[in-house]
């Protein structure tokens, strides 16, 4: 037996097949009864029967606007549940386009909610001050005293879109009313303006003092706030005294942030404040020379239960973990315990990341089969309703339903491989003997030159970071990708000394200062092949240059080297895993060939080999 719902929506189509008028079938009220409840109750046919009223209330203008906005809301809702943001964005600035004069209730404030996210993450900042400004026109006839938490969504959502584009003094000046209106309004509001105003001075602005004052202006004023708003307070201040270099006043702070934590039982996330504060304190003490404490500290934040800390703190965790133990253990025998840590921190991700797309999967295939049982019954009720072109419209859907199920699991292979493959490389690049290697040249420097061993040992450490930053990631910073190659070259230069050299160039064409973002992991492999292929036995001082310049919408790379070029026996390493995987890649994204070539057969007189290849690359995260 059909479900009310699904039952009711079948009649509706079908008096809609018979050319009635169908406000005589359905009328406002029951139209506005099932939206809600299309709202409330979560269904896979939802989206089939509201894009049948939208058909039913486009083709008869007498219904009210405000029906047609908020099924417009409901179809652009579910477009964003299914990560379709394109599409839902475009039924949102339909629903907002719908709401004249002023608005009606706090529903229709939500309608410009979604629509300013869509285009925002869409990195649409133009859209953006276009949907805000209509936003106030709507707040302007209405009475602002009531509506002031609408005026503070317009003022924080011009804040980042201001901050996106850089304008740093019309962002100040956003969150300055911002707070002028929580202090009057709403106090609860009051943290986020003022972290949100003293960042903006702070790092945009160049005015410290600005940034100070106003914290200690709000935190004179600690009886009257909340503890979840002093527990913000104090870490912020904490934080901006640590980038000053006042540690003992960020620990200060930090120190209050942590008891404010621990007295309010009803704190949000109270672990993650809780983590927050012990691992700043920890990191605090270690730049006070206080290692000791560092790991209480540290350790308390471990008690806490590593797997209860989303992956920020964890993250940071084993950043202080490594930092603490090149500090405090000269036998290397914690940070090969951290090392261990990490690695194991590191699988575990990818593990998370491959399950949760398997799990993706499994829920895709069991919505479509539910999807597909409601489609059949529907066709059986519909037999004695419909007619013969209503049964072939429906035989119609369930195929494409069918060939978006196959496209969908087509995709999610493709995905997989890629998430496989960026496994493999991260793999081949911090393999366990470049590792253990590097870490022994550290360990036999300690008793000679402890000081140069702790630069190393840092180096190092700094490598870890970036390479698990990286690895997570689809695109970094060209400029943190170049930083981990540089810091992987000088490691091995502490291995081989004296072997060779190395340059990075950016040509008369590219700036090394224009903020562009590559996929991770494609410049190392070929590094390492010169390094440990190219001079090995060479009596002679090697040299390694990676040219970059900028050729229509690709990087253009060449890395090359003065070795010994590559011999029948060595031409295997061409075939090497992880080449293989990079070749594919780049031959996939650019539609051009990687190359390499004995530099010899260019000219008799050179030696070494040449390696030339496009690199894709963004200009922003959201491209």
């Amino acid at each position: 037996m059909l479900k009310p719902l699904t039952l009711t929506l079948s009649l509706i189509l079908f008096f809609s097949c018979q050319n009635r008028d169908p406000e005589t079938v359905f009328s406002i009220e029951k139209i506005n009864a099932l939206q809600k409840r299309i709202d409330t109750v979560e269904n896979d046919s939802n989206f089939f029967y509201l894009k049948q009223i939208d058909s039913v209330l486009t083709d008869n203008p007498s219904y009210p606007d405000s029906l047609k906005a908020e099924n417009s809301f409901l179809i652009g809702m579910d477009y964003k549940q299914k990560g379709k943001i394109d599409s839902a964005s475009v039924y949102f600035h339909d629903a907002i386009g719908l709401v004249h004069n002023s608005l009606e209730n706090k529903r229709q404030s939500f309608y410009f909610l979604e629509t300013y996210n869509t285009y925002f993450e869409r990195g649409l900042y133009g859209d953006c001050l276009t949907t805000i400004e209509k936003f106030r026109s709507l707040l302007d006839t209405v009475n602002n005293n009531k509506h002031f938490r609408s005026i503070i969504w317009a003022l924080h959502w011009e804040k980042e879109v201001n901050l996106k584009l850089g304008n740093w003094n019309k962002a100040e000046k956003n969150t300055e009313s911002q707070l002028k209106i929580a202090k009057r309004k709403d106090t609860l509001s009051i943290p986020y303006a003022a972290i949100a105003l003293a960042e903006i001075k702070y790092h945009h602005l160049n005015d410290k003092k600005g940034a100070f004052k106003l914290l200690d202006e709000i935190l004179k004023n600690e009886k009257k706030l909340s503890l979840s708003s002093k527990n913000q307070l104090f870490e912020e201040a904490g934080i901006l005294q640590y980038y000053e270099g006042n540690f003992d006043s960020a620990l200060s702070n930090y120190l209050m942030s942590l008891k404010i934590a621990k007295l309010d039982s009803q704190l949000y996330d109270k672990i993650s404040n809780l983590a927050d504060a012990y691992n700043n304190i920890g990191e605090v003490y270690m730049d006070l020379n206080n290692n000791s404490l560092s790991r209480a500290y540290l350790d308390s934040t471990k008690f806490l239960g590593f797997n209860n800390l989303d992956y920020r703190i964890q993250k940071d965790l084993l950043r202080y973990e490594l930092r603490l133990a090149a500090l405090t253990d000269k036998s290397m025998v914690r940070a090969y315990e951290v090392l261990d840590s990490i690695n194991s921190y590191q699988d575990k991700m990818y593990a998370k990341r491959m399950q949760s797309q398997l799990l993706d999967l499994t829920k895709a295939i069991k919505k479509e089969k539910q999807l597909l049982q409601e489609k059949q019954q529907s066709e059986l009720q519909n037999v004695k309703l419909a007619n013969r072109i209503l049964l072939l419209s429906i035989s119609i859907g369930l195929l494409a339903l069918v060939g978006y199920f196959l496209y969908q699991r087509k995709n999610f292979i493709v995905d997989r491989q890629q998430l496989q493959n960026q496994q493999r490389l991260l793999r081949s690049q911090m393999n366990p003997h470049f590792t253990f290697n590097t870490l022994y040249a550290i360990q036999n420097e300690l008793k000679a030159q402890p000081e140069e061993a702790g630069k190393h040992l840092l180096t190092f450490s700094r490598l870890l970071r970036l390479t698990l930053e990286n690895s997570t990631q689809n695109y970094v910073e060209l400029e943190k990708e170049l930083e981990a190659l540089q810091k992987y070259l000088d490691l091995q230069r502490l291995r081989h000394p004296n072997l060779f050299t190395y340059e990075i160039v950016f040509e008369e064409n590219s700036t090394k200062d224009e903020l562009l973002f590559i996929p991770p992991m494609l410049l190392q492999p070929f590094v390492e092949n010169s390094i440990e292929h190219g001079f090995l036995g060479i009596d002679y001082p090697g040299k390694i240059t990676v040219k970059l310049r900028m050729q229509k919408s690709f990087l253009h790379c060449t890395i090359e080297d003065n070795g010994r070029g590559i011999s029948p026996k060595m031409q295997e390493f061409k075939k090497s895993h992880s080449i293989r995987l990079i070749s594919d890649f780049i031959l996939k994204v650019t539609k051009q060939k990687l190359t390499i070539q004995n530099k010899q057969e260019m000219n008799p007189d050179s030696t070494g080999t040449m390696v030339t290849f496009l690199i894709p690359f963004k200009r922003t995260e959201n491209d």
